[in-house]
């Protein structure tokens, strides 16, 4: 079972992966690199739906959350679609406003970067 799993997850990686998703790695870049975190954070960004429903089948919905909420969650760019995420894959009952913030931290970084 754990090694069909693994199989899996490298082929939503690999698939990723063609779909030039990993632009910013090395192109000798493989799955035995990379960790779960950043393969779930990368697919929720720019995976499509059939890899949406794949990447939750494969980590389960508590890890897939987790890594939404460090990853996406506060990132402005990303509101419209956290908000499909949050109703459609993690059934709460939210508003658009509840991805709204006032301060965000990666806009706190940029702020203090242009200072």
């Amino acid at each position: 079972m754990e090694t069909n799993k693994l199989k899996n997850r490298a082929e939503l990686f690999d698939k990723l992966k063609s779909k030039g998703v990993f632009w910013s790695y090395a192109k000798s870049i493989s799955y035995a690199d990379f960790s779960d975190a950043v393969l779930c954070e990368y697919t929720l960004k720019y995976g499509d739906f059939e890899d949406l429903k794949n990447l939750f089948l494969l980590y389960g919905k508590t890890r897939v959350k987790n890594v939404w909420k460090e990853k996406l969650v506060e990132d402005q760019r990303f509101q419209k679609f956290n908000l499909f995420l949050a109703r459609v894959f993690l059934g709460m009952d939210v508003e658009s406003n509840y991805f709204v913030r006032s301060k965000s931290a990666r806009f706190e970084k940029f702020r203090l970067l242009a200072s």
